[in-house]
């Protein structure tokens, strides 16, 4: 016969006679408290634990005998156990890993990028996301954890949306005339406006998955301090080059990130440096949408 969970049959007890020929479900560790004196003076009371028993452990008579000395002693109050071998438990992981998942909504298919803990973490988030987001059954056809990567989503202000900003700044009297001049960009003086620089919102966003060679240098002319690393990055934005500009602001931002925590801890040590992306590998992939990565935080386990 097959054993499976549920055929397990797992109990909590203090009952010697319900614990032989059992298997332990977790470790076993007897807990009692030391009292000694401390430099003052005063008594105090310092709480001690030790391992008696790993999971997984059979029950036999000799074993019992064990537990039931420290039943008697007061240091162990029961034990829990199963009629089942089981050894091995699933990490808890903290750290989130981008997701790609298919999901069949009323029969059509959606792709979806996401950060996510677990598989059972990246379950969990798309079901609430697809509920509140979309009408009809769904299921999930299909779920793969990423090779290291970071999802980026292009948030970058175009030219256009720069001289937007800067005329409702001028018409609200925020900004000087000669501000307004300084600032205010040509759109005419580029070479492709309807696209690199111009960027419409109406324009399709698609994903591209960058494979990047990262270059980081200082500004002393000298290159035995350079640093040089590829990473993949997955872009939502309109072109590979808008992506490469994406991804240098993302490295220069937690470089920043870095330099503030340095300033605030005097004893680590941090060295800005100059970073350059170079693009060595780009391919549009087929994705639908991200879901933000603030919703999945939500779902983060502490």
């Amino acid at each position: 016969m097959i054993e499976t969970r549920k055929q397990e049959n797992r109990y909590f007890t203090s009952d010697p006679s319900k614990m032989l020929g059992k298997y332990t479900t977790s470790r076993v560790i007897r807990t009692w408290n030391e009292s000694y004196v401390s430099e003052d003076g005063q008594v105090q009371s310092l709480e001690r634990h030790e391992l008696i028993l790993d999971r997984g452990v059979y029950i036999s008579n000799d074993v019992l005998t064990e537990i039931k000395f420290w039943l008697d002693e007061g240091s162990l109050s029961g034990i829990e156990v199963s009629n089942q071998k089981r050894m091995s438990f699933e990490l808890e992981n903290t750290r989130m890993y981008p997701f790609r998942a298919c999901v069949s909504i009323e029969g059509k298919k959606h792709s979806f990028l996401l950060y996510a803990s677990s598989v059972t973490n990246a379950i969990e988030i798309i079901n609430d996301y697809v509920e509140l987001n979309y009408t009809g059954g769904f299921f999930i056809t299909e779920l793969k954890q990423l090779d290291y990567c970071v999802i980026l989503v292009d948030k970058l202000k175009t030219i256009r949306q720069r001289n937007i900003e800067l005329d409702i700044a001028y018409l609200k009297d925020e900004i000087s005339v000669e501000e307004y001049i300084n600032n205010k960009i040509d759109e005419t003086e580029h070479e492709n406006p309807s696209q690199e620089d111009l960027y419409d919102d109406t324009l399709k966003l698609k994903f591209y998955q960058i494979g990047a060679k990262i270059l980081m240098r200082l500004d002393d002319g000298k290159d035995i301090d350079d640093e040089e690393y590829n990473q993949t990055f997955i872009v939502k934005t309109f072109s590979a080059t808008r992506a490469n500009m994406i991804i240098e602001k993302y490295l220069q931002d937690q470089q920043e990130l870095r330099y503030q925590e340095s300033l605030e801890h005097p004893d680590r040590k941090f060295v800005k440096k100059t970073i350059m992306s170079f693009i060595e590998e780009s391919k549009i992939i087929n994705c639908g949408e991200f879901i933000p990565k603030v919703f999945s935080e939500a779902y983060k386990t502490e």
